[in-house]
């Protein structure tokens, strides 16, 4: 004889109705919390790219500014320890003719030297360019002004600053000497008697970085970085302004040089 027994549950189709709901709402409630954590991470990982990015740029300039730096130096050095030429970085601007002038140049890796009169743009001290002296800019559209793999381009200025009235009439005279019986060797122009001071810009950008237009060699607004690269180093409208104006990666380094004569001492002292 066999017994049956039947198991059967009446549950009402409300409350499998009311389960389903709830499940839903849960599985919805994880899927946004899991993108609201995706998401977070996200950009939490562009930050992160974006700092090292920066960072990475920042140590690329920087290295292409030091290396512009000790490169015209040691030239400048070994030119003048030579005296084969007057066309020297310090005898050029060390002349009493380059006072209130700025002396622009692109560092050109193909070119024989990293300074020479002929590749110069070179302002006076009223802010003119000299007619004769427009061919040191960098040109963003020449792949040869550009150097690092043809990412980074490099502009360096020298500025001779105008005599303070305050300095006196001395304050380029060395120890141990008087202006009446002091006699200027006639060198060529080369060696000097007066102590001199000169201060150097050195500017690295990344053009591909940046938005902006390029510009071309005739390019003379704000608007493109070859005419950022013409403007001034002095004054309000200058080459650091107008490249931030147009959110172009840059990086500028200054050094100041004093053109001493051996064995000399400058009763300035700067």
């Amino acid at each position: 004889m066999k017994q049956s027994s039947v198991n059967r549950s009446n549950i009402p189709s409300t409350t499998i109705n009311n389960q389903s709901g709830a499940v839903l709402i849960v599985v919805l409630f994880t899927l946004i919390l899991i993108m609201i954590v995706g998401a977070i991470a996200i950009k939490q990982s562009t930050t992160d790219l974006k700092v090292a990015t920066a960072d990475q740029v920042n140590k690329l300039l920087f290295q292409a500014n030091d290396a512009a730096l000790m490169k015209v130096e040691k030239e400048d050095r070994i030119l003048s320890e030579r005296r084969e030429s007057v066309d020297t970085l310090k005898g050029y601007m060390s002349s009493s003719q380059r006072e209130g002038h700025e002396v622009s140049f692109c560092v050109r890796p193909r070119s024989t030297r990293l300074f020479s009169i002929l590749e110069i743009s070179e302002r006076n001290k009223n802010n003119d360019l000299l007619a004769n002296r427009n061919n040191g800019y960098c040109n963003p559209q020449a792949s040869d002004d550009y150097v690092s793999e043809g990412r980074v381009m490099t502009q360096m200025t020298f500025v001779r600053p105008l005599a303070k009235d305050d300095e006196g009439v001395f304050y380029k005279e060395v120890e141990g000497t008087l202006s009446n019986d002091f006699e200027k060797p006639e060198t060529g122009g080369n060696v000097t008697i007066e102590c001199t001071t000169f201060i150097g810009y050195v500017t690295s950008i990344i053009p591909a970085l940046s938005q902006a237009p390029l510009g071309s060699a005739s390019s003379i607004d704000s608007t493109s970085i070859a005419g950022c690269l013409k403007k001034s180093r002095t004054g309000t409208d200058t080459v650091d302004s107008c490249l931030m104006a147009l959110d172009v990666p840059f990086q500028t380094q200054q050094q100041t040089y004093l053109n001493q004569p051996v064995g000399v001492e400058c009763i300035s002292g700067s």
